[in-house]
């Protein structure tokens, strides 16, 4: 029995070795670790775009903690804010529910922008904060802003400062059609309602294949012989995931909400790596 444990154990790894070699593009053999802490300083304090006469970053500087591996990252910012002037507290991009309209990238000491860490998204959170902002000149709030990569991403060396635009979100006949049929699944409808609809496939078979693989590991952990008939199942499964990443694979933009998700999956199936190690 103990053989047989050991049989299934190995074929476990060797599943999630595929899965997330495939799932993440590629990847070495040993883990890498690219956790990093530093202090950003605005390299502008005006906030540029259509918001440039509401609000301004309040000068000083920040911490961004950023925690990445070969597969994904991970990266937090809250900056304080200024409201300068009076907005539009009707703006759908502070209706909407999804990230922005604020938007900080992330430079190196001269303002250059740095590849892989543009463009990251205002947290939903803080769209009341904003509106509110907008009748309340002289307010200040901090304003959190979260960035995901993945393929394995490090933070540059030469990260000391940062810029903040701003875009202006219009609604879309599609969504103004369907938020009433979808308000009752608001977590579900965010992962498809911008980015990529191939990678909302990708997404829901892998999220899928990780469910069957969990299953497989229990039964595997209990020594039941049953788990080696669907190995096979299990790797066609994971052939299938490959067929759907290679078919996104020419859209290579995630959403911050399809980024959220896989990084959610991505956590499930290295949680499963680490106790099969134990």
């Amino acid at each position: 029995m103990n053989k047989l444990k050991q049989t299934i154990k190995l074929l476990s790894l060797a599943l999630i070795s595929a899965t997330l070699t495939t799932s993440c593009g590629g990847g070495s053999s040993n883990d890498k670790n690219f956790d990093k802490n530093v202090e950003l300083k605005a390299h502008d304090t005006k906030i540029k775009g259509y918001l440039a006469d509401v609000f301004e970053v309040v000068d000083g500087s920040y911490k961004f903690d950023y925690k990445g591996s070969q597969y994904t990252g991970e990266g937090k910012i809250q900056v304080k804010i200024k409201s300068i002037g009076s907005g539009d507290i009707n703006d759908y991009g502070l209706q909407d529910g999804n990230s922005g309209p604020l938007y900080l990238t992330i430079c190196d000491k001269n303002g250059a922008p740095l590849t892989d860490f543009s463009e990251i998204a205002s947290e939903y959170t803080g769209d009341d904060l904003l509106k509110d902002m907008m009748k309340k000149k002289g307010e200040e709030n901090w304003i959190a802003f979260q960035a995901y990569t993945y393929q394995g991403k490090a933070l540059p060396d030469d990260a000391a400062t940062f810029i903040i635009t701003s875009k202006k979100t219009e609604k879309s006949e599609e969504s103004a059609s369907t938020s009433d049929e979808n308000s009752s699944s608001a977590d579900e409808t965010e992962a498809s309602s911008s980015g990529n609809e191939n990678y909302d496939k990708v997404l829901d078979d892998y999220e899928d294949y990780v469910d069957k693989y969990l299953v497989f590991l229990k039964k595997a952990n209990k020594g039941d012989m049953t788990a080696m008939q669907e190995y096979p199942a299990l790797m066609e499964k994971a052939q299938d995931l490959e067929k759907s990443l290679k078919d996104a694979e020419n859209q290579k933009t995630l959403s911050a909400s399809q980024m959220k998700r896989m990084v959610k999956i991505q956590t499930k199936m290295l949680n499963a790596a680490i106790d099969m190690q134990k």
